[in-house]
């Protein structure tokens, strides 16, 4: 794989905003990295250049792919992206597969050209119907996403099956996760399956409710048991859980210090990962990693939540109808628990608790505040950020995010770097905050992924650059921060083709 270019392509199927737990995204492939095509000769001299120059202006495809990939890369040629561009496309309009494929890849990462996915799909169409197995399943993966087509999992399906087949890695990986998800694909209107016949429409929208990611702990009895379940996540390679955990798994300098599966655990839910904190929520409710407290597992379930985990929400909601868990909750904040206040408040400030008023909700929130309650801090300052339960105060929600930073809250820093940002015309601290924004999204929180992504869309703090906020908006709706998803459909929408092809009809 080329060094000097790694391109990402990237993808979610987003019909919600959502995390894993609740998600029809085709997540296994996700941080899969393709390259432009190599350059056909490792070594180059002066006279093979010029030779393939000539061959090139004379209207050789091959020759005009092979010159375009040199000047991209910087190989025999000096780097040139304008150049490449020129050179690659001259060779599309030859209709040369592998230059498709790789015109694909610069439009759909902004790389010398706009930044274009509906394009990028057209050419990978291209490319993979002339049989290149990579465009094959480059064309797949957008088939799976319902943001520039249609999510038609059964065409995807057979895409990967067409690449798996003629050797391509990734695509037979994205078969594994077909099997994982007990997908059968529908081959023609009417076909029989088990003695059924199944009606081809099932083919183009199949929204069956696929747990990829997480362990679902509400399995029935006959299947595997939590414990048996968390065995089995902590027999996963580090770099499989950090990507559970939504961590940069191609970076080896996250700073994690305990690299066991509880330390990986730790360290993404301190960071801001909604998918550990569930799972830390899940443990805590079962006692399955640490002996067991619904009150902590209620809390965690809230912090989760409100980093966009749908499937947390559905927790939270359901222990507030268990009537042990409420005359707890109640006992607990009669004698002073902070977490406990927290979590009343917090369900109230959701509507999720009708039991107590809006100043009493306030009041047990600045109670666990003044015991130092972080995950009470950032509350406090949400609500006054948004206005909830309280007049909305800009200068307060500040106030408290700092204190929380103090206590040593990652969410706080991330709240507080991106005010920064947004208001501060100071060069370089606003180059320091965009770097925390960077290392913290590598860090697994969905926040900073968020805010990168509008950073990169209004170019505060950075230059304006539409492929990365999608890829940034992407990471972070792709686990359930619903403000990603609205702006990444909207930057989709912005650009939209008028042709049918590109019109999405499936219902979110």
């Amino acid at each position: 794989m080329l060094r000097k270019i790694i391109i990402v392509l990237l993808f979610a199927s987003l019909c919600y905003a959502q995390d894993s737990t609740r998600s029809e995204a085709f997540k296994d492939n996700r941080f899969f990295k393709p390259s432009i095509f190599k350059a056909k000769y490792p070594s180059y001299s002066l006279l093979a250049g010029y030779l393939l120059m000539t061959e090139a202006n004379r209207g050789d495809p091959f020759a005009q792919h092979e010159l375009g990939i040199r000047y991209l890369i910087g190989q025999g040629f000096p780097a040139d992206t304008v150049k490449a561009v020129y050179w690659i496309r001259k060779a599309v309009d030859q209709n040369l597969p592998s230059a498709h494929y790789n015109y694909g890849i610069l439009l759909y990462n902004g790389i010398g050209v706009p930044w274009n996915p509906f394009e990028a799909f057209v050419n990978f169409k291209s490319a993979g119907d002339s049989g290149l197995p990579e465009a094959q399943f480059a064309y797949a993966i957008l088939l799976t996403d319902n943001l520039t087509v249609n999510r038609n999992l059964n065409e995807a399906y057979k895409l990967f099956n067409k690449s798996a087949k003629a050797g391509f890695e990734p695509a037979k990986n994205a078969l594994k996760q077909f099997e994982k998800m007990n997908f059968i694909p529908v081959e023609e209107k009417g076909q029989k399956e088990n003695g059924k016949v199944v009606n081809d429409e099932t083919a183009k929208i199949i929204n069956p409710n696929w747990d990829l990611d997480f362990y679902d702990f509400d399995k029935s009895e006959e299947e595997k048991s939590g414990d048996e379940y968390v065995n089995d996540l902590f027999n996963k390679n580090s770099k499989e859980l950090k990507r559970m955990f939504g961590l940069d798994d191609f970076n080896e300098n996250l700073g994690i210090t305990d690299t066991t599966g509880p330390g990986i655990l730790r360290f993404a839910s301190e960071n801001g990962s909604p998918e550990a904190l569930y799972i830390i929520g899940k443990s805590y409710e079962r006692g399955i990693l640490m002996k067991e407290n619904i009150i902590f597992a209620a809390s965690s379930y809230l912090r989760a939540y409100r980093l966009g985990s749908f499937k947390a929400g559905e927790n939270l909601f359901r222990l507030l109808q268990d009537e042990k868990f409420s005359n707890q909750l109640k006992d607990k904040i009669k004698s002073g628990d902070a977490e406990a206040m927290f979590v009343w408040a917090g369900m109230a400030a959701l509507g999720y608790n009708n039991q107590i008023t809006e100043k009493q909700a306030l009041d047990f929130l600045r109670t666990a505040v003044s015991r130092n309650h972080v995950p009470s801090m950032i509350e406090l300052g949400l609500l006054y950020s948004s206005g909830s339960l309280v007049e909305k105060n800009r200068d307060k929600a500040v106030e408290y995010w700092k204190l929380a930073k103090e206590m040593g809250s990652k969410e706080a820093e991330v709240r507080i770097a991106f005010l920064t940002i947004s208001e501060n015309s100071n060069r370089s601290e606003v180059g320091n905050n965009i770097q925390l924004l960077i290392n913290s999204a590598n860090n697994g929180s969905v926040l900073a992924q968020a805010f990168l992504g509008l950073c990169y869309e209004k170019g505060l703090g950075v230059k304006e650059n539409r492929a990365l906020s999608v890829k940034y908006y992407r990471f972070a709706a792709q686990r359930g921060n619903q403000a990603a998803m609205n702006s990444l459909k909207r930057l989709y929408d912005e650009i939209r083709p008028v042709e049918d092809e590109f019109q999405i009809y499936e219902q979110d």
